[in-house]
This record gives C-alpha cells, sequence and structure tokens, in this order.
C-alpha cells in the first residue's frame, strides 16, 4: 500500500463558508464570526488541530494491545499558538501555527512504564505529526473560468 493519494476537495458555499469532501464524508468549514463568517463549522487551523488529534487517537487505539496497554479511556488535547497579524498581513509575522503542543490523557490500569513506551511509539510514526515538523507544500498551477 505504498505512496497511497489522499484527497480532498473544498467547495465555496458563500462567505467564507466551503463544503469539504474526501472520499464519501462530508462536513462545513466556516470561520468563527469574529473572523468574519458565520461559525458553522471549524475553521482551517482547527482542522489542522484536530487531525493531529485524531491521528494520535487513532494510533492510541491501534497499538495499546501490542503495548499492553488496557484502555478504560483516552483524550487527545491539541492547542497551537496562531498570530491573527500574520495572515492578515496586519504584522510581519508568520501567518501560521509558531508552535503546536499536544497531550495523551490515558485512563488504564496498565504499567506506566507500558503507557510511556505507547506514547513513545506515536511520537515516533504519526503521520500528521510528521508532515506538521515540515513537509514541503507545493502549489499546482491553478485553472480558472470564466461563465459566459
Amino acid at each position: 500500500m505504498a505512496n497511497t493519494v489522499f484527497e480532498s476537495k473544498a467547495s465555496w458555499a458563500g462567505g467564507l463558508k466551503l463544503n469539504l469532501q474526501s472520499r464519501n464524508h462530508k462536513w462545513v468549514v466556516d470561520e468563527p464570526e469574529i473572523l468574519g463568517g458565520t461559525d458553522q463549522g471549524p475553521n482551517p487551523v482547527e482542522l489542522v488541530l484536530g487531525g493531529l488529534a485524531s491521528c494520535v487517537g487513532v494510533l492510541v487505539s491501534l497499538y495499546a494491545p501490542a503495548h499492553k496497554v488496557e484502555l478504560k479511556d483516552f483524550h487527545v488535547f491539541v492547542e497551537g499558538d496562531l498570530d491573527l497579524d500574520g495572515f492578515q498581513e496586519i504584522a510581519p509575522v508568520r501567518p501560521g501555527f509558531s508552535q503546536i503542543r499536544y497531550r495523551v490523557d490515558i485512563q488504564t490500569d496498565s504499567p506506566k512504564e507500558n503507557v510511556d513506551s505507547l506514547l513513545a511509539h506515536i511520537e515516533r510514526i504519526c503521520p500528521v505529526k510528521d508532515t506538521l515538523s515540515g513537509v514541503g507544500v507545493l502549489s499546482q498551477k491553478s485553472g480558472s473560468s470564466v461563465a459566459a
């Protein structure tokens, strides 16, 4: 299964709202009202944080048995620092996150060393974390059409 391509498509739904689709899954992306949206869905940077949280969560579920961690419950918390002046071009600061932090809280009776081993494994193999650590993003030449 090497070199699998995943895709998403965003379609404008008016204002700052977008309809997003990946495979057969659809959801709404929007900005909060304070940024000019109608707050009908998470914004793009929240989706990035959610992508990391969900990737870590999937890996906790997937690899807990291999590390002999019996899960009772767990939560993944992710937060990122973003200076809004960057993408609004108000100040010469970076437009993206300056730092992203995550924490995994696992409820279990399993030994701490097993949990630590699980978390170290996830830290090493998480595809979203790896991507956020510095993959190049290429903008392909865009096409445009004019309505007649």
